[in-house]
C-alpha cells in the first residue's frame, strides 16, 4: 500500500533500544577476550569454542562481549496469568474515515479480504517487457528463490496455517505495449485523468491483457506484474481488491504491479511483495510506524518478522505464544522473549490489558534469521500502544 503512509493504529512507541551508537569511552580491555568482558567496536565477533563472542552496546555507553551460540534451543512453557483472548481485542472503530484502509483490519477478527488467512491462495507472478524497455536475466531464477522465500516464512509466522502456490513463465513476456504509454498518476480507482495518464486500475487491465492469452485467470486470486527494471516509467501500483476489465470480461482479485519504486529501495523482492499480501489477507498494516525497522508489516528495510498483534489479528498466534495479563492483575514477574526475527518456540510477545480498547505490546528484536537487515550487534526491545477504536492511517 502507499509508502507515505502514516499510521494504521494509534500508537504511543518507547523504544528502549540498545542503539549501535554511543561516544567512545576510555576502557580497559581483556587480553583475552571472554563474555562479559569489555570490547570495542559493537558487531565484532570472535570464535570461541563452538560459539562465538559478539561484542554489542550495554548501560551508561559501555560495550561488552555476549557469548552467542548458532544451536537455538526451544524456551521452556512460560504460564500466562490469563488466555491471550483476553488481550485480543476486537476493533472498535465506529465511525471509519472513507479512505484505502476502511475495508481492512487493525484487531481479531480480520475482515474477509482477496487472500484467505487460513489454507493456500494461488497466485501469479507475471515478468513482463516491452520493446522500448527489454527485460535482462532470467524470471525463473529470479523468481524462484523469492516463492520459497515467501513460503518459509508464511510457515513460520503462520505456525504452518497459510501457504502460496505461486505460478510465473520462465522467461520475460513481451507486452503488447510499449513502457512508454503505461504512465499513472498514482490515484487508484480513479477511471480517468484530464491528463490522459493511466490510473492503476486502467494499467493493470492494459497489463493483463498479455496475461490471459497464456493463463486462466479464474485460477487466481491475484496477479503481481514484475515489469523489466528498465521500465521506468511504471510505478507501483496497487489494487488490494478490485474487479478489472478484461477481452474476457471481467477479472476479480488483487493486481500489483512491483516497479521501480520498489527496485530502487534495494528490498528484498520477496519481503515486498510479502507485505503487500499481508493486505490481501485484510490486515492494515503501518503500525507501529511505517518508518520504524522492526517488521515486514512497516518497513523492509530491517527485521522481517511480523508483530504479534498483527499475527493474532489473522489467527496465526498459538496461545502458547502470548503472555497476556490485563493491567488490575499485575505483578511482578520475569519472562523470557523470543526475538521476533527468529525462529525458536517460547513467548513472543507480551501483551498487558490497559482497557476494553487498548493493549500494551512489549516484544524482543535481535539480528537473526529474519533480521539480517539490522547491523550486527543490534538488540533491543519495543513497547507499543495499540487502540483499537482509531484509525489513523490516511
Amino acid at each position: 500500500m502507499p509508502r507515505s503512509s502514516t499510521l494504521t493504529i494509534k500508537v504511543s512507541i518507547f523504544l528502549f533500544l540498545l542503539l549501535t551508537f554511543f561516544l567512545p569511552q576510555k576502557t580497559a580491555y581483556s587480553a583475552t577476550p571472554k563474555a562479559g568482558g569489555a570490547c570495542q567496536k559493537i558487531g565484532q565477533s570472535i570464535k570461541s569454542g563452538s560459539n562465538h563472542l559478539e561484542c554489542r552496546s550495554i548501560a551508561k555507553g559501555k560495550k561488552a562481549y555476549f557469548a552467542l551460540s548458532k544451536q537455538v534451543k526451544d524456551l521452556k512453557p512460560q504460564q500466562s496469568p490469563e488466555p491471550y483472548t483476553t488481550c485480543r481485542l476486537p476493533e472498535q472503530i465506529k465511525n471509519k474515515l472513507d479512505n484505502w484502509t476502511a475495508p481492512l483490519s487493525i484487531a481479531y477478527p480480520a475482515k474477509k479480504s482477496t487472500l484467505n488467512p487460513i489454507g493456500s491462495n494461488s497466485y501469479l507472478f507475471f515478468p513482463i517487457d516491452f520493446a522500448d524497455a527489454v527485460g535482462t536475466g532470467s524470471p525463473e531464477k529470479i523468481l524462484q528463490p523469492e516463492v520459497k522465500k515467501i513460503n518459509e516464512w508464511l510457515n513460520w509466522y503462520s505456525n504452518g496455517k497459510a501457504s502460496m502456490q505461486i505460478d510465473y513463465p520462465k522467461n520475460w513476456v513481451r507486452s503488447t505495449y510499449m513502457a512508454s504509454e503505461l504512465i499513472t498518476f498514482r490515484d487508484p480507482g480513479n477511471p480517468g485523468n484530464p491528463k490522459g495518464k493511466l490510473s492503476d486500475a486502467r494499467l493493470i487491465e492494459a497489463l493483463l491483457s498479455d496475461v490471459e492469452k497464456i493463463y486462466d485467470l479464474s485460477k487466481y486470486k491475484g496477479v503481481y506484474f514484475m515489469p523489466s527494471m528498465s521500465a521506468k516509467s511504471l510505478q507501483h501500483g496497487v489494487f488490494i481488491n478490485g474487479t478489472f476489465q478484461t477481452s474476457k470480461g471481467t477479472f476479480s482479485g488483487g493486481g500489483y504491479v512491483y516497479a521501480n519504486t520498489a527496485f530502487e529501495r534495494e528490498e528484498f523482492i520477496w519481503a515486498f511483495v510479502m507485505h503487500d499480501f499481508l493486505h490481501s489477507y485484510g490486515l492494515a498494516l503501518h503500525a507501529p510506524d511505517q518508518q520504524l525497522p522492526f517488521g515486514i508489516q512497516s518497513a523492509a528495510n530491517g527485521g522481517l518478522g511480523i508483530n504479534k498483534w498483527d499475527s493474532m489479528t489473522l489467527d496465526w498466534t498459538h496461545p502458547e505464544d502470548v503472555y497476556c495479563v490485563s493491567k488490575t492483575n499485575l505483578k511482578t514477574a520475569e519472562v523470557t522473549l523470543v526475538p521476533i526475527e527468529r525462529e525458536q518456540e517460547g513467548i513472543q510477545s507480551i501483551m498487558v490489558k490497559l482497557s476494553d480498547s487498548q493493549v500494551l505490546v512489549i516484544e524482543s528484536h535481535r539480528r537473526d534469521k529474519w533480521g539480517t537487515k539490522f547491523v550486527p550487534g543490534f538488540y533491543g526491545i519495543t513497547t507499543f500502544l495499540v487502540d483499537t477504536s482509531i484509525q489513523n492511517d490516511p
